[in-house]
């Protein structure tokens, strides 16, 4: 039957109700066609640049929705009111609004406030820096054409607006970029986010102040409203001592490693949205609210990364492109004038030029090295969504001119698509990990906390682990250790890294793994007298990403050590991830060897017995690495370190620096032990790498463990003849030797890494051990 016949066969009342719900069918459609084409032609504009190597996503973002604007298909009337009916227009705005609300509560969750402290006094004075000197020699530029060219109109009203907006460099862009790039977790990433974040807030500071001190001017000191002062702090406290508890209240409801319940999230996202309306009728800004609340809401799962995930989705797949449309539709090319033009652009690369030599300067003043300085002044003059989003702000409350907004948003995509593929030029991503400071034992202060991360591969692993840390811990030498159980990504649930609480004890008999490594690193701090603090850590990945969570954690809790447990007998994929830390780690590296005997001779630090404890020392920073360890535990009376340092006959070292070094390190730890009963150095000088292997395998059961460093110079007779018979790369000819089975000892060994991935540019100095 045909919808004719339909329609003559209804009730007038009925015919309606069938128009009706066919026009709002229609509207539904209306609304999908233009979110629809703004995808589709993200991912044309996406593939069209690949091959030209712009692969950023902002850049053919902002394509697409220029493309339905009046630059392009909008130009036409008729095509423009066809796509874009009132109603369409309507529930666009609507969606808008609600994408930036998420948009900016999903950025804030992210956003970590105390990256500030971490990255020292460089990130806040190429902050400030970055704002105030391009704000300044950019005023003065736009005096200078005021003279030779009298600016009035929208364009003059709108020029101070640019000044103010190119000066400026946004925390959430940074954010955003750094996220898709994978630098986040690298200290480049946490530099560029506290330069950023100094930067976005010295200008709300500054723009509120002037906002402040014209009111005064205008309508006298009474004119401050101090009831927006109120409301902002009745939000503040709204959102810490309300919403903040009901968060903590739907953790507690979750299951260890689970996700939130569906009911939860709904409520999360009423929060959200609330979080904006009570913030907007209160007279401040709306996106305040969205703001205090991502920041205050916990980073650990099931809240952070794992809320976030499931919002993203959503957001940018249906919100992120009723965004781009408006945006796009208010950039005209066509009402573009060329004085306009070459103004705006003459001010927006005058403040590019001013911002770049105020980072790269101050970088390479605190000894950066220049190429990585490079990187950041590129990284830091890229503009993002969240930049656009304040642009189009400003131009709809009138502060800037369309033919302002316009040339901005052209060039700010135009600098990304510069600025992005050369930070991938000149930055290696390889190198993310890489520490612009010493993060070694031999360069950490005796009495200062020594910081480690202990990776955990299996139950067995425990105990070894906490015997060769308690030998180095007591009240005077204090230590920060960081347990990372390491669990192999399955199934469907994503990659994640998860704190677990000390104070909880398992909820069932039957202990898990986590239960059995939680209690005894327990046990381990409480009877280390207050020497020790604890975190614990389980990371679920893939085996070919899980070197990046061990490199990850390593560098943002700033250890000097990270210790990996290793069996000759490990898979192919074990050893795989160990060569990667060894080759990626921001630190000094560990490889324990464990030969069970040492584990099972001694109880879990339940007293200090006496422990032998044996370095090996041929030379060389892996060695200096070694022996700092060593010499850590010698405060404790009950640990013996026995030094046995191997001399070549007859054979002059050609790498004189190193041979310094390894006689300062050496002599430093003589005259400091001078008096102490408890240190022994023993010298062999062997003419062949036979002698080497003979006297090291003399040593036989005399100690329950012995560290020796990775690498040595292997063109040095001492080793000669042995490098050919090395089966394990990753512990080195002599961590080789003393892991074989043909080496009779019970000893545990440990082979040291001294940090490697310092930046070879600078010059260390002090290469002697801190003896304070």
């Amino acid at each position: 039957m045909t919808s004719k016949n339909v329609t003559w066969f209804c009730e007038p009342d009925a015919k309606l109700r069938l128009t009706g719900s066919t026009e709002k069918r229609s509207d539904h459609v209306y609304v999908l066609f233009p979110i629809s084409l703004v995808s589709l032609l993200t991912g044309f504009f996406h593939l069209l640049l690949q091959p030209l190597g712009v692969q950023v996503t902002f850049v053919s973002q902002m394509l697409a929705g220029i493309a339905l604007g009046p630059s392009f298909l909008g130009h036409n009337e008729k095509v423009s009111k066809k796509i874009f009916t009132p109603k369409t227009q309507l529930v666009i705005s609507v969606f808008e609004s609600f994408g930036l609300i998420y948009i900016t509560f999903v950025t804030s969750v992210r956003a970590d406030l105390s990256i500030m402290t971490k990255s020292g006094r460089l990130g806040i004075v190429i902050g400030i820096g970055s704002y105030l000197l391009p704000l300044i020699v950019t005023s003065l530029s736009t005096v200078i054409v005021n003279q030779f060219d009298p600016l009035d109109g929208e364009l003059g009203e709108s020029v101070q607006m640019v000044t103010g907006l190119e000066s400026t460099i946004s925390f959430y862009g940074i954010l955003e970029i750094l996220t898709d790039m994978k630098l986040l977790n690298s200290e480049l990433g946490r530099l560029a986010l506290s330069s950023s974040l100094t930067n976005t807030l010295l200008n709300m500071t500054l723009g509120t102040v002037l906002v402040v001190l014209s009111d005064i001017q205008e309508a006298g000191i009474g004119s401050i409203n101090l009831l927006n002062l109120m409301s902002f702090m009745l939000i503040v406290i709204f959102i810490v001592f309300i919403l903040r508890p009901v968060m903590l209240w739907m953790m507690r409801q979750t299951p260890e490693g689970k996700r939130l319940k569906n009911e939860h999230v709904i409520a999360l996202n009423i929060m959200v949205v609330c979080s904006y309306f009570v913030s907007e009728s209160m007279g401040l800004i709306g996106f305040w609210g969205p703001i205090i609340l991502g920041v205050i809401t916990p980073l650990i799962p099931p809240m952070g990364s794992l809320l976030t995930d499931k919002m993203e989705a959503f957001v940018w797949s249906v919100f992120l492109p009723c965004f781009l449309i408006n945006s796009g539709k208010g950039v005209n090319l066509f009402s573009t004038t060329l004085t306009g033009f070459l103004i705006v652009e003459f001010l927006i690369w005058v403040a590019t030029t001013v911002k770049l030599f105020a980072i790269i300067i101050p970088s390479l003043y605190y000894k950066m090295p220049f190429m990585d300085a490079l990187s950041l002044g590129l990284l830091l003059n890229c503009r993002g969504i969240y930049d656009i989003q304040i642009f189009s702000r400003s131009n709809r409350r009138k502060m800037l001119s369309d033919e302002s907004y316009g040339v901005m948003v052209m060039t700010a995509m135009l600098k990304s698509a510069i600025a992005l593929p050369l930070l991938r030029v000149f930055y290696d991503t390889s190198r993310r990990y890489v520490a612009y400071k010493r993060h070694t034992i031999q360069h950490t202060r005796h009495d200062a906390e020594l910081r480690i991360l202990a990776c955990i591969y299996e139950e067995n692993n425990v105990a070894t682990i906490i015997n060769v840390l308690g030998a180095s811990i007591f009240p005077q030498r204090p230590m920060e250790l960081h347990v990372l159980n390491l669990e192999e990504y399955v199934g469907h649930s994503l990659p994640l890294v998860i704190s677990h609480r000390l104070d909880k004890m398992p909820s069932s008999s039957k202990p898990t793994k986590i239960d059995i490594i939680l209690n005894a690193f327990r046990q381990f701090e409480q009877q280390s007298n207050g020497s020790l603090s604890l975190q614990c850590f389980t990371a679920t990945a893939p085996y070919d990403s899980m070197h990046e969570d061990i490199c990850s954690m390593t560098f943002e809790k700033c250890t000097s050590l990270v210790i990996i447990p290793f069996q000759k007998t490990n898979s192919y994929v074990i050893k795989k991830i160990t060569k990667k830390v060894l080759k990626m780690a921001p630190c000094s590296v560990g490889i324990l060897f464990d030969r069970r005997e040492f584990m099972n001779s001694r109880h879990i630090f339940t007293h200090r017995s006496a422990i032998n404890v044996c370095v090996i020392f041929l030379g060389g920073p892996d060695d200096r690495e070694a022996l700092a360890y060593g010499a850590r535990m010698t405060g404790d009376q009950n640990a013996m370190l026995t030094i046995i340092r191997f001399f070549a006959v007859n054979h002059a070292t050609k790498d004189l620096i190193e041979e310094k070094n390894d006689l300062n390190l050496i002599s430093g730890l003589r005259m400091s032990t001078m008096d102490s009963k408890n240190v022994r150095y023993i010298k062999h000088s062997v003419k062949e790498g036979s002698e080497t292997f003979h006297v090291i395998n003399s040593i036989g059961n005399d100690f329950e463990l012995i560290l020796t460093g990775r690498t040595h110079d292997y063109c040095s007779p001492v080793l000669s003849g042995l490098v050919e018979w090395s089966e394990s790369q990753e512990l080195g000819v002599v961590g080789d030797i003393l892991a074989s089975s043909d080496f009779k000892s019970n000893a545990s060994v440990m082979v040291m890494q001294q940090q490697a991935s310092v930046v070879e540019e600078m010059v260390i100095q002090s290469p002697g051990l801190v003896l304070k």
